[in-house]
């Protein structure tokens, strides 16, 4: 098949969730024989190239398409700058030949279903339409939910990643609904049975509200037992902080710092107010780490009482018991939830068995 791949960015040139998504996607259905023409903005291309085999870049082709940007943001801004993108990439999708499939990631598939164009959309998280606290938060939901309903009810189909997302796509008007969830490189796969003496949690993410920092940083001044290590990718270390067991590691692209690190950790933080299919807890869990998420999204399909533990959204008490448990949870049992965590991800949610799922809807 030809397919089109319409998205924002891709991983490693881009960082984040769907752009990581985006990426394997290419790379698989290249690796399953398909022709895969990328339509995505990027910084440097080269990145992204050097992460695919020879094999694999015979199979894609990539467009590059500029992200328009105004010199000041305003309340909206976003949008615009989304819909012009989207409008972008299908002045460069119709130059070239018909596809059998387009696959549009997040708002890029907008100016294609305005113009009646069949295409298959992903808005993955929904995070929209999910909880959100403070006024600037809820306007932004506002705002992001008027292109969102458009392209729910004008995509011939939309992708799930299942959980509370389906619910979410039929509620907004979905005619046709596929759950395609995503998965992780067996690459990533790593099954360990190392328990550090002091437990060492580690959260993986972007400094934003949705994700709950805040939650983290009160449960862990409320901690009475303070015999645990706590490690931050993906942000610096806030001022004015004199705590000694946290350490900070910024942002990192490198897969395989990420690994180390998360194979140096014991119990993956990830209490997001609102997610879509986490790939760090899919990433973490390739790493035999079990987990402690807030029950958004799809989490629940990846984290149950065999792997980690499900806890309220937005609750720093919740988080507090949650990680009083794994401080005090003897080694014995600590194992046998890094082992189902390992399996779990490794039978369940990898690349290779995801991508025959994605293309039998294809």
């Amino acid at each position: 098949m030809r397919i089109a791949l319409l998205t924002d960015g891709l991983w490693p040139d881009t960082i984040g969730g769907m752009q990581k998504h985006s990426f394997y996607l290419a790379k698989y259905l290249a690796l399953n024989g398909h022709y895969v023409d990328v339509y995505y903005c990027a910084n440097d291309p080269a990145i992204v190239i050097k992460q695919l085999s020879f094999d694999e870049t015979l199979n894609i082709k990539f467009f590059k398409v500029d992200f328009p940007r105004f010199k000041f943001k305003f309340p909206g801004h976003y949008i615009i700058n989304s819909y012009k993108f989207s409008k972008r990439i299908f002045k460069k999708y119709k130059e070239q030949p018909i596809y059998d499939f387009i696959y549009a990631q997040g708002f890029t598939g907008w100016y294609f279903a305005k113009k009646g164009i069949s295409i298959g959309s992903n808005l993955h998280g929904l995070e929209m339409f999910q909880l959100a606290f403070g006024f600037n938060a809820k306007l932004t939901q506002k705002l992001l939910q008027i292109p969102a309903k458009k392209i729910i009810r004008k995509s011939t189909l939309n992708f799930s990643l299942g959980g509370k997302l389906t619910h979410i796509l039929k509620q907004q008007g979905a005619r046709k609904i596929a759950e395609t969830p995503i998965g992780i490189d067996e690459k990533w796969l790593n099954k360990s049975e190392k328990i550090n003496d002091t437990i060492q949690f580690i959260f993986i993410g972007r400094n934003e509200k949705r994700k709950a920092l805040d939650i983290i940083f009160a449960a862990i001044q409320k901690m009475s037992n303070q015999n645990f290590g706590f490690h931050f990718i993906g942000i610096e270390k806030p001022e004015n902080l004199s705590k000694t067991n946290l350490y900070f590691h910024g942002e990192i692209k490198d897969a395989e710092k990420i690994k180390l690190l998360l194979n140096q950790a014991d119990v993956l933080v990830c209490p997001s107010l609102a997610e879509g299919m986490p790939t760090v807890i899919l990433e973490a869990m390739a790493q035999s780490l079990p987990i402690i998420a807030t029950d958004t999204g799809a989490t629940s399909l990846l984290v149950d009482n065999n792997n980690g533990q499900l806890i309220d959204t937005n609750s720093v008490s919740a988080l507090v018991d949650a990680m009083n448990f794994f401080i005090i949870l003897p080694h014995i049992e600590l194992l046998k939830l890094k082992l189902n965590a390992f399996e779990k991800v490794k039978q369940h949610f990898t690349w290779e068995t995801s991508i025959q799922t994605t293309l039998k809807v294809i």
